[in-house]
């Protein structure tokens, strides 16, 4: 034999032993994901009240998981042949220490799933390395005996993965596999993916490979980061609604139109004494889903409910992110998201206006309470932008409040009882000057830990039996998310003692109070997309003469364009002639209907619902709203192609008008508090 042939046949058989050795981490590799994917199955159905087919969900999940498993293993494969020819040892060492670490990243990614009923994907990379730390301290995961327990886990992945070199499998084994897999990869696009994309979103979320859902956001993330803008995009947006016709009067400020929004809230008030008093109640999680009428989890918030019998009560609000982020930006700015949020711009906002700084401009006095770091999400960089008179966070309470009760040592701060009290502890009570107030609570949000928990939990089974009367089946499901519950019991007493404290204010009844939630729960099951925006929003006022159930569709964006029209139309107040608000006046009708368009971010970096009229797109799905807020998909392509225009529309004005510092000309810059 030449040394030619010797060294081609030493090739083969180096390669055919290398395929045999790859092989033999792949296959328990595999086996791995799939044990976990039956630990999802099993995990999540039985902490989670769910009416999917656990078998469908456990047979496509599967198959997504193979997807995923095959994609990673023909790329470890193209490295691991070239690179095992040389370094036979490390290469097989490093393709151990890869499987394992993917291994884990599954492990904790259904970990989280479990937890959030939400994959993580390109969200975790809108937050600060300080806020993510600080929301896995607040959850009590990061600690000695978890970060112990991850290293056991890792060796004991890599020892299991190890054992699979004693494997005996044959080259013709290997080969076929190699064929499956790269086989599974080209087939795959022939899959009925119309089909999963009209699935309920929790449906496609449970079926979804968890690695996988992550590696596609971050990777559209950190693609995308280019974003082109062209300006037949930059178009004023159609006059359709009916609420309000705005009259846009510059193409390069998208946003700016005339200031011509009427008062619909009149009619319903008596006169005020004075200029009346603003008191914002913020509430963290409070879903429609467990709060008020038509509530279909039941309504755990019994003083709210009471309340709202004497209050205008909007059943169909939505707030307009899916997370905390947005609310302020929401409710007192009606601002556009820009790229990741818009307090995200921090320090460098683009120039704007809010409820906060024309409300100072015309004299009012303004005041801010949290029981939270202002500095988590940029809250205190914005409050300061508005020049807030008074901002009291966890940084502001006296020594004799304790802080929540914490798993880890961290807190989120102190408990929304304590931060009622501490403000009106503080709040100037004998000022003259009119005075904007917010109260944002933060005790109802994971890890839901409160003071005298054993009470709420008492409190909780007490009112799931006698109050909404659940039968058994029911009582077990409730108690799956007793934690949740009792913590929104919780702060609706603390919202009940808020107002009989606040009932002894000089001017009290010379006072509007608005009440609404930032967004619903996403750790109790979403029943649709629109789910996690449907929040109740009231108004509430000892001057206000006609309590009214509304049916119309009201969003966060609505609040301080149709509180300011009220002003305006009773008092003498400086406002600007254009302004940039994005959403419309508040509908007070009697009867289910929608007359706004408006875009919902679900969170920092998904932007992709999209509210016209009584119709939603959503993630490219077209959906019907009815009374509610249930909705049902529909298939309409001149309509969609419609709503999408729109969509397109705005998110190019988004982009431009942020990022260009075109929301407001310098001429309005008289209406921002003076530094």
């Amino acid at each position: 034999m030449s040394t030619q042939e010797s060294i081609s046949s030493d090739l083969i058989l180096n390669l055919k032993k290398s395929f045999v050795k790859f092989w033999q981490i792949g296959v328990p590799f595999i086996l791995c994901l799939l044990l976990l994917r039956f630990l999802e199955i099993r995990t999540v159905f039985s902490m989670h009240d769910l009416s999917f087919n656990k078998s469908e969900i456990m047979l496509m999940g599967t198959v997504y998981d193979l997807l995923w498993v095959f994609y990673i293993l023909g790329f470890l494969l193209i490295i691991y042949l070239p690179l095992g020819l040389k370094f036979q040892k490390f290469s097989q060492i490093l393709l151990i220490f890869s499987t394992t670490i993917l291994t884990l990243l599954q492990g904790g990614l259904f970990f989280y799933f479990t937890k959030m009923l939400l994959p993580l994907g390109e969200d975790l990379y809108a937050y600060s390395v300080d806020d993510v730390l600080a929301t896995v301290k607040a959850s009590g995961e990061l600690n000695i005996v978890n970060i112990g327990a991850s290293l056991f886990l890792f060796a004991a992945v890599y020892y299991i993965l190890s054992l699979g070199k004693h494997i005996p499998l044959t080259f013709n084994f290997s080969a076929g596999l190699t064929m499956i897999c790269y086989a599974f990869i080209i087939t795959y696009n022939f899959l009925p993916e119309k089909e999963l994309k009209e699935r309920p979103e929790l449906e496609k979320n449970l079926i979804a490979n968890k690695s996988f859902y992550f590696y596609n956001q971050s990777y559209n993330y950190f693609t995308n980061k280019d974003y082109i803008y062209f300006d037949f995009f930059l178009s004023p947006p159609s006059k359709t609604n009916l609420l309000v016709q705005k009259n846009f009067v510059e193409p390069n400020y998208p946003f700016l139109h005339e200031n011509n929004y009427p008062d619909v809230l009149s009619p319903y008030f008596s006169n005020f004494d004075s200029i009346p008093d603003l008191v914002f109640v913020i509430v963290e999680g409070l879903g429609k889903a467990y709060s008020g009428e038509d509530a279909y989890l039941g309504s755990f918030t019994p003083f709210l409910d009471s309340l709202s019998n004497h209050s205008l009560y909007w059943k169909n609000g939505l707030s307009t992110t899916g997370r905390t982020f947005g609310v302020l930006t929401g409710i007192f700015g009606s601002l556009p998201f820009a790229q990741n949020g818009f307090m995200e711009q921090a320090p460098e906002y683009p120039l704007h206006l809010s409820l906060f700084s024309i409300l100072k401009h015309n004299g009012y006095f303004t005041n801010y309470h949290i029981g939270a770091d202002k500095n988590f999400d940029n809250v205190g960089s914005f409050l300061e932008y508005q020049k807030v008179d008074r901002i009291l966070d966890m940084s502001s309470f006296d020594a004799d409040f304790e802080e929540t009760p914490s798993k880890s040592g961290f807190s989120w701060g102190y408990p929304d009882k304590a931060m009622f009290e501490n403000g009106m502890r503080k709040i100037p009570r004998e000022m003259r000057q009119a005075q904007l107030s917010v109260f944002q609570t933060q005790t109802s949000h994971d890890p839901f830990l409160i003071p005298d928990e054993q009470r709420y939990f008492d409190l909780f089974e007490t009112y799931i039996s006698k109050t909404l009367r659940a039968n058994p089946m029911e009582v077990a499901n409730y108690r799956k998310y007793q934690s949740m519950y009792a913590s929104i019991l919780y702060v609706d007493e603390a919202i009940k003692e808020f107002f009989e404290e606040y009932k002894k204010m000089p001017k009290y009844e010379n006072t509007i109070f608005i009440i609404t939630g930032d967004h619903r729960l996403p750790e109790i099951p979403l029943a649709t997309t629109i789910d996690r925006f449907h929040v109740p929003i009231m108004i509430f006022s000892e001057k206000l003469q006609r309590p009214k159930r509304i049916h119309g569709i009201t969003t966060h964006f609505e609040i301080t364009p149709t509180l300011l029209g009220f002003l305006k139309s009773h008092y003498e107040l400086d406002l600007p002639s254009m302004t940039a608000w994005k959403g419309y006046v508040m509908d007070t009708s009697s009867v289910f209907q929608s007359n706004i368009s408006n875009p919902l971010m679900r969170n920092k970096n998904q932007l992709i619902d999209y509210l016209s009229n009584e119709y939603v797109l959503s993630d490219n799905q077209l959906y019907r709203l009815y009374d509610n807020m249930g909705m049902e998909p529909i298939t309409d392509i001149k309509l969609k192609e419609k709503l999408s225009r729109e969509f397109e529309n705005y998110r190019n004005s988004n982009r431009y008008a942020t990022e260009n510092n075109r929301i407001i000309p310098d001429s309005l810059k008289v209406y921002l508090p003076l530094k």
